[in-house]
């Protein structure tokens, strides 16, 4: 049997929403607001935390930077220390105390002002290297004839245990005879010519 509703549309009665698409709009309004819901909390919540995380690590990276850029500058400042300070140890291995040796030498060539044993002086004296070692060179002379006296001298550097203890040897009393025309004493002189070899430097252990 078919019903026919004639009334107009103002007058009939008003049919509720289907119940399917009513739980159908209500899960697509819990679903929107859900992804709302979600959106907000990753976008103000979880990102917030993150950059502000990104922000802590990027402080504490720039802070690391420093510290290492400063530890790298030390590092540099030491080797450039170390190299000077080695510079330094090797310039003093080469070098020699020469105003002790010399001092030394003035005073056995002086003899305390007496002449009766020897009777030197000199006109020459250097100081240089030779056969990879230092040494010390002089010429002068030995007032009088007498080898013995040019002898008596020699063996006094040898004997001196302050002077010779820096050396390792020295050359044999050899000369020739001289005789002076100036009118001063002494009228003959022995006439030399020494050389002294350091003794090399021990190294460091």
């Amino acid at each position: 049997m078919i019903k026919v509703n004639l009334l107009p549309p103002e007058f009939r009665k008003v049919e509720g929403t289907p119940i399917a698409r009513f739980v159908a709009l209500v899960a697509g309004v819990f679903l929107t607001a859900s992804a709302l819901s979600g959106w907000a909390y990753v976008h103000f919540g979880m990102l917030k935390e993150v950059r502000d995380e990104r922000i802590a690590l990027q402080e504490d990276l720039v802070q690391k930077q420093a510290l290492a850029d400063r530890s790298e500058a030390l590092a540099n400042e030491f080797k450039e220390y170390q190299k000077r300070r080695d510079t330094i140890e090797k310039i003093g291995d080469g070098r020699v105390l020469w105003s002790r040796s010399l001092d030394l030498l003035a005073d056995l060539i002086h003899n305390e002002g007496d002449t009766t044993r020897h009777q030197v002086w000199l006109r020459d004296i250097s100081t240089g290297r030779g056969g990879g070692s230092s040494k010390l060179r002089f010429k002068g002379f030995s007032g009088g004839e007498e080898w013995s006296r040019l002898s008596d001298f020699h063996r006094d550097l040898k004997d001196s245990e302050d002077f010779f203890s820096a050396f390792s040897g020295i050359d044999a009393p050899a000369g020739k005879r001289r005789k002076f025309d100036d009118g001063r004493l002494p009228v003959f002189a022995v006439e030399f010519a020494w050389g002294l070899q350091m003794k090399p430097k021990a190294k460091k252990k």
